[in-house]
Order: C-alpha cells, then structure tokens, then sequence
C-alpha cells in the first residue's frame, strides 16, 4: 500500500511539473489545451473515501493554479471531478472482480471499461474547466471548441501516460 502511495505521489509532481513547463504553451489551433493532471485522480485506488479525492484535488488543484497563474480554476474543477471520479469508477468497474485493492488501468479494468472511465472524468474535467473560464456562455461554440479539443487531447495524453507507466494490477 505504502508502495502504491509513493507512485502516485511521484505521478502526481511529475504531473504538476509537466502541466506548468510544457502542457500550458500547447495550444494547438489555438483552442486545444492538454490539462492531464487529472490522471493522477484516475489511478486512485478502488475504495479510496471521497475526502481523500476532494481533499488531494485541491491540493494538486492549488499547485497547478499557482504555477500556472489561474486562480482557483484547477483547485475548484479538481474538487469537484474528485467527487465524481468514485461513481465513474464504480460504474465501469468489471463486475467480476474479486479483489479487494484495484487500481484502476487497462491491465486490471480491461481497455474498453478503462477508456470509458477515464474518458468520462476527462470530458467532465475539461467541461467544468472551461465553465469556470469562460463563466458565460455568450461565445458557446468557441467554448465547445475549447471543450472538445482539450478534452480530445488529454485524453490522448492520459492514454499515452497509460501505456508508458508500470502498472501492478
């Protein structure tokens, strides 16, 4: 447990720097911003009690809004999906599973119930992010466009994060 611990707190810095030194200056067409600090909430452990994913959200939340000069936005979308993330999960959970820790990953949920669920808290990530950015819907489609290529991008970026981290099942 101390092991899984220790992954995700290391996850999650490389997220944090990651986010702050490069993910903030990709903009492509300028709409499509990469925000795959989420997936350190993704990784956590089935069973884990909300107060643990509001609690951690805000803190990465802070860090991310701190180095990246949004104020509040990232602290209050992460508390937020924290509160979420634990339904998506139990939702697209195999129901066949018999033990007690899981991580979630595409070695122990499978790849078609992972990618739902991490498209899920990723679709609701990158909408309440934006929500909170633009806090108005006067200009939709250019916010539909920002939603839907971020939220197209970190998920590609969540999935290549997938692939390339060791995961024990």
């Amino acid at each position: 447990m101390l092991q899984n611990i220790v992954r995700l707190v290391l996850w999650v810095l490389i997220l944090v720097l990651l986010q702050a030194t490069l993910f903030n200056h990709i903009h492509l067409l300028g709409y499509a911003t990469p925000l795959p600090y989420v997936y350190f909430l993704l990784k956590m452990p089935l069973g884990t009690s909300r107060v643990v994913y509001i609690g951690s959200g805000f803190v990465v939340g802070l860090l991310i809004d701190i180095l990246s000069s949004t104020p509040g936005m990232a602290a209050a979308t992460l508390c937020a999906v924290g509160l979420v993330t634990p339904l998506l999960l139990t939702a697209f959970i195999p129901k066949d599973r018999d033990e007690e820790l899981l991580i979630p990953s595409v070695k122990s949920m499978g790849s078609t119930p992972f990618m739902l669920y991490a498209g899920s808290v990723t679709v609701v990530h990158c909408a309440l992010f934006f929500l909170i950015e633009a806090f108005s819907f006067s200009h939709w489609q250019e916010l539909l466009l920002k939603f839907a290529g971020s939220a197209l991008l970190t998920f590609l970026i969540i999935l290549a994060f997938e692939a390339i981290r060791p995961s024990k099942s």
